[in-house]
């Protein structure tokens, strides 16, 4: 099959014994959609820390160094290109192809979030206009694949759903095992602690939270692991990243609702794994056109503690019923987003 040149932000770690690693499994698993492509050539970023995510090398993977990026420069005009996400690091890199001839219909840029509010949560308006510069001079000079028809700037794309779905995650859906202690409501957060996720807003509103409910929230990078910023808050439990499929299917198993309070999302995966455990998921109204993607199984708030209790007391009330929707809809799983990568990096 073909040759494919990947190039992402993300760092990897690569050790002796023939394994790499990475802080982003979604990387992994688009890296992974290739595997049976004659070669696939990773242009990323290095560390010399071992990452949370943790793969085999494959004999068709090979890393390309910056020195040596340049003697792809010489096939590039037939060679199918894979930016994933938009970042400085992959715009320039992009501009470089471009000048050397970059095939549009070869040369794929893959959005997984809305670029545009994430920089605007980070930087203000400054980085809305940051990331608008570079994606406006890649729009029209690369196939632009995205998760979602609703990113902000994207008119028209190839709509791509990424998935970490696996059997892994479809055994042992029984409805009837599946308790609720209506006194005590399990609430669940699973993702990255920064800014745009809006993971301080959560727990700020949970504090006030009237009531009786507990919060678990899993991830990485957070000042609050430090014991002396932890919050003095016997209900909320804060934990590190987790990277095998049981623990993290045992975590959602062990929660009644899922919350996403990010500001800015595209297809999140969380979304993908908590349907897969029949557990109802609540988004705020930043994100709430994510309910036109996920029709069953997920409902916005308003961003308050008073909106949010209504909106918790509502789902528990009809938890069966709800339950039994999301059983019967159908998730979109990796083997379904494999085949698909494949049938647009084959043609």
């Amino acid at each position: 099959m073909t040759k494919v040149l990947i190039i992402s932000n993300d760092k990897f770690f690569i050790s002796k014994k023939n394994y790499f690693f990475n802080s982003n499994k979604n990387t992994f698993t688009i890296i992974n959609s290739f595997k049976n492509f004659k070669k696939v050539y990773l242009f990323c970023r290095s560390t010399n820390k071992k990452q949370r995510f943790k793969e085999k090398i494959k004999n068709n993977i090979e890393f390309v160094k910056f020195k040596n990026i340049f003697n792809l420069l010489s096939e590039v005009k037939n060679l199918k290109i894979l930016i994933i996400s938009l970042t400085p690091f992959s715009f320039f890199l992009s501009l470089m192809f471009i000048l050397f001839g970059a095939n549009k219909k070869k040369f794929f840029l893959f959005l997984r979030s809305d670029g545009f509010l994430e920089y605007e949560v980070k930087l203000g308006k400054i980085g809305y206009f940051i990331y608008g510069v570079m994606f406006y001079i890649l729009k029209n000079r690369t196939t632009i694949l995205s998760c979602s028809k609703f990113l902000t700037g994207v008119s028209q794309s190839k709509i791509l759903f990424p998935s970490e779905i696996n059997g892994d995650w479809l055994k042992n859906r029984s409805i009837k095992k599946i308790k609720i202690n209506k006194n005590k409501i399990r609430l669940l957060y699973i993702g990255r602690f920064r800014e745009e996720k809006g993971y301080l807003s959560l727990i700020d509103i949970f504090k006030n939270l009237k009531i009786n409910s507990s919060l678990k929230m899993v991830g990485n990078d957070y000042k609050y692991f430090k014991k002396s910023h932890y919050p003095k808050n016997s209900n909320l439990e804060i934990t590190g990243q987790l990277v095998k499929n049981g623990d993290l299917i045992k975590c959602y198993d062990n929660c009644d609702i899922f919350i996403l309070p990010s500001y800015a999302e595209a297809y999140p995966q969380v979304i993908l794994e908590s349907l897969s455990r029949l557990k109802p998921i609540i988004v705020f109204n930043d994100i709430k056109f994510l309910k036109k993607t996920f029709s069953v199984g997920v409902f916005n708030s308003k961003r308050n503690a008073k909106d949010l209790q209504n909106i918790i007391t509502k789902i528990i009330s009809n938890y069966t019923r709800i339950q039994n929707k999301i059983y019967k809809q159908k998730i979109f799983t990796q083997k379904k987003f494999f085949i698909e990568m494949n049938k647009i990096f084959s043609d």
